[in-house]
């Protein structure tokens, strides 16, 4: 039984993804809205050395400039609305369907594994760990493929203008992933660990209403306080730890910034000065810096809502596969 525990876990990171077979059309077509989005997005830099590069120039014109900008506007406008709206509708759908699988499983159970899984672990596979799943299409998925094209985008965009000075600021990239992969790797753990937390929360909760009678009889209210205050407070001491570890990360990612714009502005400079580089060129650079950085710490953010959506579909994997695991005990027992 433990091996096919063991089985079940490590492919539930897998399942997590093929949880969105049946929904492929949506998620490829918000996957080419988020292309397009972010695609308009690169332009904008472009946009703004060029009105730069022709005002210096002499060839300036205000109309042209406009018009690009309004229609660059109203393209990412459009395009973010859908994006919403589909990332809206397919997160709703996935979730429905999540918590009727499990309410189906469920309600087929004899009363004896309710009591053995308890009510309040039930109550979570139902709320947050749906909630987590659901967050993760909602917001997971199109964070991850922006982020991803952005950085790759942006890269490209600022060797193309001066690979030179692209490869010095892109040294400090490295430095960036590596302290959100410190940070994130003790994150993940503090998330199961809260995880288990609600499940004891909503289990202390559970037995203080089934047993409020029972309680006000023996004048045990004190000892149900306790015990939720108990709870309670290991929850809150999981939150603070997390967000001690977040309250780090930003100095630091903030840190790793200002060296990568000292870079552009010493090196950037002198390039300027050298007439190797256009002025327009310079403010575009400093503009796909930031364009850069904010993917990498968005991908940051995502790998917790990742973590948790693995964590969370692992527990909801174990309610829809319970017939197989209650006959796996059977065949043990034999």
């Amino acid at each position: 039984m433990s091996e096919k525990e063991n089985t079940t876990t490590k492919s539930a990171n897998a399942n997590l993804l093929g949880l969105l077979k049946p929904y492929a059309l949506w998620i490829t077509l918000l996957v080419v809205l988020t292309v397009l989005a972010n695609g308009l997005n690169l332009l904008v830099p472009k946009i703004i050395a060029s009105a730069i590069d022709t005002y210096s120039q002499g060839n300036f014109s205000l109309r042209n400039v406009v018009l690009e900008f309004f229609a660059v506007a109203i393209g990412i406008f459009i395009l973010t609305y859908l994006q919403y709206v589909v990332q809206t509708y397919s997160s709703e759908r996935v979730a429905r369907d999540l918590r009727k699988k499990i309410s189906a499983k469920i309600s087929a159970q004899d009363y004896m594994y309710i009591e053995r899984v308890t009510p309040g672990k039930l109550l979570t596979n139902l709320t947050s760990d749906v909630d987590a799943v659901k967050t993760f299409v909602s917001i997971a998925i199109t964070a991850i493929i922006s982020s991803a094209f952005l950085i790759v985008g942006a890269s490209i965009l600022l060797i193309t203008i001066n690979w030179k000075l692209a490869l010095a600021v892109l040294v400090i990239m490295p430095i960036i992933a590596a302290i959100f992969y410190i940070v994130f790797s003790k994150v993940q753990k503090l998330f199961k660990k809260s995880q288990e937390t609600i499940d004891w929360l909503n289990k202390v909760i559970n037995e203080s209403i089934l047993g409020s009678a029972l309680i006000r009889i023996l004048n045990s209210q004190q000892s149900e306080y306790e015990k939720f205050l108990a709870a309670n407070t290991r929850a809150k001491e999981i939150g603070f730890s997390i967000l001690r570890l977040f309250a780090s990360l930003i100095p630091l990612i903030g840190f790793a910034t200002n060296i990568a714009t000292l870079i552009i502005l010493v090196l950037g400079g002198r390039f300027v000065i050298g007439g190797t580089l256009t002025l327009g060129e310079f403010t575009a650079f400093n503009n796909y810096l930031l364009i850069l950085i904010f993917p990498i710490i968005i991908l940051g953010f995502m790998s917790t809502l990742i973590a948790q959506a693995t964590a969370s579909y692992r527990r909801i994997l174990n309610v829809l596969e319970i017939s197989v695991l209650m006959s796996l005990v059977k065949e043990c027992k034999r």
